[in-house]
């Protein structure tokens, strides 16, 4: 996008919707780590489960569909919940984030030279006033063409955009459970780092400088279980571990540092070629892999001791781009998807 297309845009939102009272150009706080971050771990001890392969190759996009099932694996299914804003600047969400009850949502988009802004839902208020399936994005359209109804405004009201600021790849947003806390990875090289968003100002207030270690860049995922654990993970490129196997990391982000360690066994098949995202179901206690049209999970209290069978996998139609996955804590998942941007719900939990 244009450098002065994307200034309009930031003063169109800015009048449009409320945005964060702090001073959009006031730095995050920043901490730099010294030493690894990664535990010392022996490559002789690491193992893989031979999961069942369920690897969806790379694939064209299809615009447009409102429900995904399953093909092969576990039986899933999801329909068109909420159409996302998809006029100019919204055009590429990265990651998803909602509350345990369902009711505030955050989705964090990119534009250009990995810049966004996240965008925080009050889904509660938004389902109130009927703003589900295409009421949501029919008023963005109407705000760029300057048809705004009383309806789009009321509905409007209900979504706050943050500033602009650099998120990297932006597909890692993620709230810990435990503390309320969003997080994202904002560098996936060897020299990274994890960034704290306020949920009110929406954008960074604290960020930590580490690295892993000297061969270990960090993953472009992030999720946090029930007891405040991080993960992330990332696909073996070969060596001591077979190629395309998924390695998965435990850890905690702390309030000035990070700390990580290896779990020792991965898992042989991924989903897909491109690791999109990682999440969480609080209700099943396990961890989903997501790539586009292609989803794994694993138990969390099962981590270095799986049995193939502790594995479960689905392939879905549709060729969609999958974004994120969350769940609430009745077990229900959401998929934002891409291609019109949308959030759809499970027709049948996982």
């Amino acid at each position: 996008m244009h450098q002065n297309t994307w200034a309009w845009l930031a003063a169109t939102v800015a009048a449009l919707f409320f945005v964060g009272g702090t001073s959009l150009t006031a730095a995050a706080k920043t901490y730099t780590q010294h030493g690894n971050a990664l535990a010392n771990y022996n490559v002789a001890h690491y193992k893989t489960v031979n999961n069942r392969n369920l690897f969806v190759p790379r694939y064209s996009f299809t615009v447009g569909g409102t429900t995904l099932t399953s093909t092969k694996g576990t039986k899933v299914g999801f329909k068109t919940d909420i159409l996302l804003p998809d006029q100019i600047g919204w055009q590429n969400p990265q990651s998803l984030v909602m509350d345990r009850t369902g009711r505030t949502m955050y989705v964090l988009s990119t534009h250009h030279n990995d810049r966004g802004f996240i965008a925080k839902y009050n889904l509660a208020a938004l389902r109130k006033l009927g703003a589900t399936s295409a009421a949501l994005a029919q008023a963005d359209k109407d705000r760029v063409n300057h048809a705004l109804t009383a309806k789009d405004k009321a509905i409007l009201k209900n979504v706050k955009v943050g500033p602009d600021f650099a998120c990297g790849h932006g597909q890692s947003l993620s709230r810990n459970p435990k503390n309320g806390q969003l997080w994202f990875v904002g560098a996936t090289a060897i020299h990274s780092n994890v960034q704290q968003v306020s949920t009110k100002t929406l954008k960074p207030v604290k960020r930590i400088n580490f690295m892993l270690k000297n061969t270990v860049p960090m993953g472009e995922n992030l999720t946090f279980d029930k007891h405040g654990n991080a993960y992330f993970y990332t696909y073996s490129n070969g060596g001591w571990a077979p190629k395309g196997t998924i390695k998965i990391y435990q850890g905690k982000i702390h309030s000035k540092s990070v700390k990580f360690h290896l779990i020792m066994q991965g898992l042989r098949h991924n989903p897909g070629t491109k690791n999109q995202s990682l999440a969480y179901n609080t209700k099943r206690n396990r961890l989903y892999f997501i790539s586009d049209g292609s989803i794994s999970s694993v138990p969390v209290s099962k981590l270095a001791h799986l049995k193939a069978r502790d594995v479960e996998a689905t392939n879905l139609n549709g060729k969609r781009e999958f974004e994120g996955l969350q769940f609430t804590s009745n077990g229900t998942g959401y998929l934002l998807t891409n291609w019109p941007a949308q959030i759809m719900k499970t027709t049948r939990a996982f």
